[in-house]
């Protein structure tokens, strides 16, 4: 596939529109026919009034450009949804990397956006790359209960959850009971596993107070840290027991072989920097 897909989504009981195919050098704009109205996206901008962005197909990534003056959008990751890209107002041709993405921006009486199909990136030669000892950001064994601790601490996360706090000890030990080497965990085996990694392990890719501060920081940081550098992958997932009604199931990608997402790692909080 070459260029960009773009498709909105369906719209009530209409029938969703077909997609939009963008070749590489091509750009289509979105926006408000009128602005009582909902989302449009056209080739060329005849039936907008209200100019709200603008997506131009590359030859391998995708921009897009934010003409709001007050909002940011917000470019969510769908292969991996712990990653998004949020584009400051104003910012013209913002690089996005994603593969399949959605495109998310303010709407008159709820968030509209649309999705983006782009084709796989190109990779370095097999050769050429270095070998898994060293590329390793840290030497964590899989096979450790500390490893399993930090698995329950990103799930949240992982399963699109919102990061507004790492589950605490006892949601840990609930979380891991069910599993035969868990059995007699306690909270105070889950804090001690946390602290254990906040001042070993993960130390060098901690700040002073998350490493030294209370647990509730810590596991915080854990999670942001494990994220971020992709210690801990939605593939692992499978480490810990099935997810309990109305916690949600692994996403059909998720494997017992966890593999490195093949687009580039991106910075935050799960998440990259505004740009």
């Amino acid at each position: 596939m070459r260029g960009l897909i773009i498709q909105l989504p369906a719209r009530g009981n209409t029938s969703k529109s077909g997609p939009m195919t963008l070749p590489p050098g091509r750009a289509a704009v979105f926006g408000y026919r009128r602005r009582s109205e909902r989302l449009t996206v056209t080739g060329d901008g005849a039936q907008i009034s209200v100019v709200a962005g603008r997506v131009a197909s590359e030859s391998d990534h995708w921009t897009l450009s934010n003409f709001s003056a007050v909002d940011p959008y917000v470019v969510e990751n769908l292969n991996d949804r712990s990653e998004y890209v949020k584009v400051r107002p104003g910012r013209r041709a913002a690089p996005i990397l994603f593969e399949l993405a959605r495109v998310v921006l303010p709407g008159n009486h709820r968030p509209e956006g649309f999705h983006v199909l782009a084709p796989p990136p190109r990779m370095v030669d097999p050769v050429d790359m270095l070998p898994p000892s060293a590329a390793s950001f840290a030497s964590l064994d899989e096979q450790r209960k500390y490893f399993a601790v930090l698995v329950a601490l990103c799930e949240p996360r992982l399963r699109g959850g919102l990061p507004v706090g790492a589950p605490t000890a006892s949601e840990i030990v609930e979380r891991l009971r069910p599993l035969p080497d868990f059995r007699d965990l306690t909270r105070d085996a889950v804090n001690y596993h946390i602290s254990y990694l906040a001042r070993g392990k993960l130390r060098p890719y901690l700040d002073q107070d998350s490493a030294s501060g209370r647990v509730r920081w810590k596991r915080e940081a854990l999670a942001s840290v494990a994220l971020r550098y992709e210690m801990v992958r939605e593939g692992h997932l499978s480490l810990l027991p099935d997810p309990p009604s109305g916690r949600g199931e692994p996403s059909a990608n998720s494997s017992s072989r966890p593999e490195r997402s093949s687009s580039t790692p991106h910075e935050g909080e799960g998440a990259v920097q505004p740009v």
